[in-house]
C-alpha cells in the first residue's frame, strides 16, 4: 500500500504556520507518509534563514505535478501564487498575508477534492486579514462548506482518542438555548456516527451526549431542553440504530472512567466541551471537520502573531493534527481497496 500523501495548507506567513510546520518536518520526520505544502517557496527561504536552518526547498508547479516532482527528504511545496516577501512583517495583519493564506488553503482542499493528496492538514490564518485580502468568510470552517457543497458539518475536538463534537460552536451564550433543537442535536449525532464510520473504521461507535442545563436539568426543574428537544433526537438516532445513549450531565460526562466508555461525546456548546479537553490535552488537540467529504484537521491554535518569528511556538498540535490525518487517511485506503482488517 502506497504511503499517504498529505497536503499542508501553509496559513498566515506573519503567524506561526509556518515555524510549526518547520518544526514538525525536524523533529517528527516519519517514513510512514510524504508530506506536500501549499504556499510559497519564498515564505519558507524567509524562515530558513531567520532560522538559520539548513534544508533544502523542492518547488513544484502545481498539484497535478506533485507525484512526479515529489522528492523525499526535502521540503515540497506547491507554489499557489507568488508571494512579495517585503510584505511579510511576521506579527503584524496584512491583506498580502491573508491573501496568500487563503489562496494557499483553497489550493490545498482542491487537491484533496481531487484526490492529489489524501487529506489537508491547515495551518491557522489570520481571519482579519483574509478578510482585508477582500475574501469575505468567518473562518476556515466556512470555506470549507463552500468549496464541498455542504451545508450541513460538525466540529470535532480530539486528542489521541478522546473526541468531542459540538452542536453549536461560536455563539454567544445567550444564543445557545434557542439553537438546541431536536433537528440540530439529531443531525450531529448523525454526522458523528457516519464519519466516525467513514474515517476511523468503527463499526458501531459509542457516542455520548451531555446535558444543556446543570444536572441534568434536575426533571424538569433547571430547564427543559433536555425533555423536549436533546432525549427527542436521542431517540430518533437510537431509532436507527445509531449506540448513542445520554443525557449525562455536563459535570459528570467526562468522568476519567467514562472517557474510556465512548467513542465520542457530543456536548451542546463551545466551552461546555472544549474547557475539558484543553485542560487535559492542551498542546495536542486537533481540530476535526466532519460532515465533509474529504479529511481535514488542524492544529487547535491560532496564528500567535505575538510570539511568531522566535521559534518558541509548540509543533505538537500541528504533530497531532498530521498524525491524526494519516490515520484517517489509512483507513480510507484500505476501506477503498477492500481491506478493512
Amino acid at each position: 500500500m502506497n504511503k499517504p500523501l498529505l497536503g499542508v495548507s501553509m496559513g498566515d506567513p506573519a503567524g506561526i504556520g509556518p515555524e510549526v510546520i518547520l518544526k514538525h518536518l525536524i523533529y517528527e520526520p516519519s517514513s510512514k507518509h510524504k508530506l506536500v505544502i501549499f504556499g510559497s517557496s519564498a515564505v519558507f527561504e524567509y524562515y530558513l534563514e531567520k532560522f538559520n536552518l539548513a534544508m533544502q526547498i523542492n518547488s513544484i508547479k502545481d498539484a497535478e505535478s506533485i507525484q512526479n516532482s515529489y522528492k523525499d527528504g526535502e521540503i515540497n511545496i506547491v507554489e499557489v501564487d507568488k508571494f512579495d516577501i517585503d510584505e511579510l512583517k511576521v506579527g503584524q495583519i496584512s491583506a498580502a498575508c491573508g491573501d496568500i493564506a487563503f489562496k494557499s488553503f483553497v489550493a490545498g482542499v482542491e487537491a484533496t477534492k481531487n484526490d492529489y493528496v489524501s487529506a489537508i492538514i491547515t495551518a491557522p490564518f489570520s481571519k482579519e486579514a483574509v478578510n482585508l485580502a477582500g475574501h469575505k468568510y468567518a473562518g476556515h470552517t466556512e470555506i470549507l462548506a463552500e468549496l464541498t457543497g455542504v451545508k450541513e458539518y460538525v466540529m470535532m475536538l480530539a486528542a489521541k482518542r478522546f473526541r468531542i463534537a459540538l452542536v453549536t460552536t461560536h455563539v454567544p451564550l445567550r444564543e445557545v438555548p434557542k439553537l438546541i433543537t431536536k433537528e440540530r442535536v439529531y443531525k450531529t449525532i448523525k454526522i458523528v456516527n457516519d464519519d466516525l464510520k467513514k474515517w476511523y473504521g468503527m463499526p458501531k461507535p459509542r457516542i455520548a451526549v451531555a446535558s444543556l442545563n446543570p444536572h441534568n436539568s434536575e426533571g424538569g426543574l433547571l430547564g427543559d431542553e433536555e425533555e423536549k428537544e436533546i432525549i427527542p433526537a436521542i431517540r430518533q438516532a437510537q431509532s436507527e440504530g445509531i449506540d448513542v445513549e445520554g443525557t449525562f450531565s455536563a459535570d459528570t460526562i467526562f468522568v476519567k472512567d467514562r472517557r474510556s466508555d465512548y467513542d465520542c461525546f457530543i456536548s451542546m456548546y463551545h466551552d461546555q466541551g472544549l474547557s475539558v479537553l484543553k485542560a487535559l490535552y492542551f498542546d495536542t488537540s486537533v481540530n476535526i471537520t466532519l460532515g465533509i467529504p474529504i479529511i481535514r484537521t488542524s492544529p487547535d491554535h491560532g496564528t500567535a502573531f505575538d510570539i511568531a518569528g522566535r521559534f518558541i511556538a509548540s509543533h505538537r498540535s500541528f504533530s497531532e493534527a498530521v498524525n491524526q490525518a494519516y490515520r484517517m487517511a489509512r483507513w480510507k485506503q484500505r476501506n477503498s481497496s477492500g481491506n478493512t482488517s
